[in-house]
């Protein structure tokens, strides 16, 4: 059984290399490319579009706009048959563009019930949220130049050291999502809601009944009357923040209201570091659009002599389009070949795990080759034992993955070639499209492996799957 392992954009591809048409200008994501918390988007951080990779910092002394902030505070009442709630869905379409799905509500109400609802009692529940948005926080280019090192492989000509290191784009700006989020839930005796609890609950919270100050300065505006009233009706409280930036001294754990107002005020300061937040939007530029690229670039081509040029002058414009276009085009050769070798050392080392672990003298440690491993793929016990894996990875199956990936790279027609051609002598002239040597490589930017490598490795026993361990 096979899959394809590297994914590559076609359409991107397609529309780069068929129909001659190239990205201009700035690009603005808000798909599931920026969602990963593995990554980290940062302005002036380099990023290559056609690989959704990110690279270097190559911009130096970076100064920032001043960013703009849109502050929401909702209370609303929430059943828990959320899905098909209206009061809890008016919220999810803000909470998905940040990447927080509407189970993580969901599931705040349920445990809430599941604690405090005994029999004869039914739970209620009441959502509390604050919700900061932030945006125009962005790359002052005027007041922003490149890294000496990156400048100096741009006056050296080393346009493919460049564009490997800093990409073929920068993050010009990024629009951000903080929130916070609290699920209160009361029991009664009837499936009625209590309407006069919740009307106290949202004036104690919204801070209308002027209160005294006890210790740390936190503000009291909890009347007895109510606090007898919270407490008969088994008042819980279950709060979760994402994307909150650091603040000393903060404490977002609420037990009761008094607590609760600290940990909203602390939270709301938290909010308001522009450079914190789940990433909502990102905002990327091709470095052949900044003006210190161009200006530390030489776009002029010469036979040598100091005034003559060769061949017939290409307008600059023209060769901002050609070089963007080549930069796309080796940010998927290099990725190609990021995937190739990560496949191999995958596989050399999961071999290696599989000698230092589970055998002695090159002989299994009795009850491990039967042994079922984990699918970390799905997290499940799956159908794969160790010693099939191991008789997977063979010698020549490991070898052969480098020698794959050395005949993508320098072999005859190899991806160096194309590289050679496009960075050449008429790097400014001729699109990587141009090239035999680059259009014949296409067909090997995806690598077809055995999915049980990478499934099962590192391998990971099943739990009772073997008398050995876990």
């Amino acid at each position: 059984m096979k899959r394809f392992y590297a994914i590559i954009l076609l359409t991107a591809f397609t529309v780069t290399g068929v129909t001659g048409v190239v990205w201009s200008g700035p690009i603005v994501i808000r798909d599931g490319r920026i969602n990963d918390l593995a990554i980290t988007p940062a302005l002036g951080r380099g990023y290559t579009l056609v690989t959704n990779t990110y690279q270097s910092m190559c911009l130096d002394n970076l100064v920032t706009t001043e960013p703009s902030y849109d502050f929401q505070y909702t209370f609303e009442s929430v059943e828990k048959e959320s899905s098909s709630s209206k009061a809890l869905s008016s919220q999810i379409g803000v909470s998905r563009k940040a990447g927080y799905a509407s189970f993580e509500i969901n599931s705040m109400v349920e445990a809430n019930a599941a604690i405090s609802t005994e029999e004869n009692e039914v739970s209620h529940h009441v959502k509390v949220e604050l919700n900061m948005d932030t945006y125009y926080a962005s790359v002052d280019e005027a007041k922003t130049s490149l890294s000496e090192a990156s400048k100096n492989l741009l006056t050296n000509k080393d346009l493919p050291g460049f564009f490997s290191a800093c990409g073929s784009n920068y993050i010009r700006s990024l629009g951000r999502n903080a929130k916070f989020v609290s699920i209160f839930t009361y029991t009664s005796k009837s499936m009625e809601r209590d309407a006069k609890f919740e009307a106290s609950l949202k004036l104690e919270l919204s801070g209308m009944v002027k209160g005294i100050t006890i210790g740390a300065g936190v503000e009291s505006s909890t009347s007895a009357s109510f606090r007898n009233m919270a407490s008969e009706r088994k008042l819980i409280i279950n709060t979760r923040a994402w994307g909150l930036g650091k603040n000393e001294g903060a404490t977002l754990i609420s037990y009761d209201i008094d607590t609760f107002k600290a940990a909203i005020k602390d939270a709301f300061i938290s909010m308001q570091n522009p450079m914190t937040g789940k990433i909502t939007s990102m905002e990327v530029v091709p470095w052949v659009e900044y003006t210190g690229f161009q200006d530390a670039v030489v776009l002029e081509e010469t036979d040598g002599s100091e005034d003559a040029l060769v061949k017939e002058k290409v307008p600059n414009y023209r060769k901002k389009d050609v070089l963007n276009q080549n930069a796309e085009f080796l940010g998927e050769i290099q990725k190609s070949d990021r995937n190739r070798i990560n496949n191999y050392y995958t596989a050399k080392i999961c071999k290696e795990t599989i000698n230092a672990d589970y055998k002695s003298e090159g002989r299994f440690i009795e009850g491990f080759e039967s042994a079922k491993l984990v699918n970390l793929r799905t997290g499940r016990p799956g159908e794969v034992i160790l010693g099939e894996l191991d008789r997977i990875l063979s010698d020549a199956f490991i070898e052969g993955l480098l020698t794959e990936r050395d005949a993508f790279m320098y072999g005859d027609k190899g991806a160096q070639k194309c590289m050679d051609k496009m960075f050449g002598e008429d790097m400014f002239r001729k699109r990587w499209s141009d090239y035999s040597e680059c259009t014949g490589i296409r067909s090997g930017f995806v690598t077809i492996v055995n999915s049980k490598v990478f499934d099962y490795c590192m391998p990971i026993i099943a739990p009772d799957s073997s008398g050995q361990g876990n």
